[in-house]
């Protein structure tokens, strides 16, 4: 880490303020694959390679998404600290690990800005795996959290029971694959399961095992963990399946910007989502469910939502320092 002072225009807890909010985003594994430049009125998103999955994530898909998610969360946190902001994706080709380049604009403290409102939920947002109640999720609440994503470039596309009922067998196929996928589990177990102080997901994380076959991606598959509970989970939960127009990497950072500004909305209503992203890991699952959504739009992520039973685990982040590379 190079921290450089040269009079910045940020002060010590902006900086703070704006990496911390960065490092909430959710990433594959809570990997956290990012790095930050700040130079003067602009932050750099960098790709941290030491914290990529190249077994599970072979194209770098899944690792983009989380980069827009924290850019997204920069960008929620410098609008609370009242500046505006303007982005560009992979914006320097001599620098291929910049993924997203923000600029902060004029400062308004005053201002009420969308998306700085979203600022009390970055740290109340936590993928929730454990069982939903029955109580639906009213249309008006679910316009809203579509509407988020669709401002950055994204689409939710909800599944009725149809298209539910076919995503179940190509999520129990992908159950069936990580099972005996030696590379995938190995890789898998430097970021899942027991006790975790900066990075990855604990075993308190997990949720409880299901009781019966259910939407839901257990992250410890092949290994055993005596410490988790067993619960009966809701049979038909609420799904969506977030498509971009692109399949590229703007496509995939954009993915990850829509998905974030959704999460942070759902949680202000209290909606509770977790991710059953196994159906889409596989290329030959993941063309099924391109059928499900169309061949216009490019599936990235599957949401499952609802209302929570109980609580979420938190899951824990490194420090801000430990992600800062230069400040000047």
């Amino acid at each position: 880490m190079v921290i450089q002072h040269d009079n910045p225009l940020l002060s010590h807890d902006e900086v703070g303020i704006l990496l911390s909010a960065a490092g909430a985003a959710p990433s594959m594994h809570n990997t956290q694959p990012w790095r930050f430049e700040v130079t003067g009125s602009v932050i750099d998103v960098l790709l941290d390679e030491d914290r990529t999955l190249p077994a599970e994530d072979p194209s770098g898909r899944m690792t983009r998404i989380g980069l827009g998610a924290a850019a997204f969360n920069l960008r929620v946190a410098a609008a609370t600290l009242g500046y505006e902001t303007t982005l560009a994706i992979d914006p320097d080709p001599d620098r291929p690990d910049i993924a997203v380049r923000i600029f902060l604009g004029a400062r308004h403290p005053s201002r009420n800005s969308p998306i700085g409102a979203l600022y009390s939920q970055l740290h109340r947002r936590r993928t929730y795996r454990g069982p939903l109640v029955t109580t639906q999720i009213p249309a008006t609440v679910l316009d809203q959290i579509t509407a988020a994503a669709r401002c950055e470039g994204g689409e939710l596309r909800w599944l009725d029971a149809a298209a539910r009922y076919k995503l179940g067998s190509t999520l129990q196929a992908a159950d069936d694959l990580e099972l005996h996928n030696e590379d995938r589990l190995t890789e898998r177990s430097r970021w899942i399961g027991g006790d975790r102080a900066h990075e990855g997901v604990p075993s308190a994380a997990l949720g409880p095992l299901p009781t019966q076959p259910a939407a839901v991606r257990d992250l410890s598959a092949g290994y055993d963990d005596p410490a988790r509970d067993s619960s009966a989970f809701e049979t038909d939960p609420l799904i969506a399946i977030l498509t971009t127009g692109a399949d590229d990497q703007v496509g995939w950072t954009r993915a990850g910007m829509a998905l974030q500004h959704s999460l942070l909305t759902a949680t202000s209503y209290d909606v509770a989502v977790s991710f059953l992203n196994q159906a889409i890991e596989y290329a030959v699952l993941r063309s099924q469910v391109h059928e499900l959504v169309g061949h216009g739009a490019w599936p990235q992520l599957i949401l499952r939502a609802g209302y929570p039973a109980g609580s979420a685990a938190e899951t824990p982040r490194r420090s801000w320092h430990d992600t800062l590379d230069i400040w000047q």
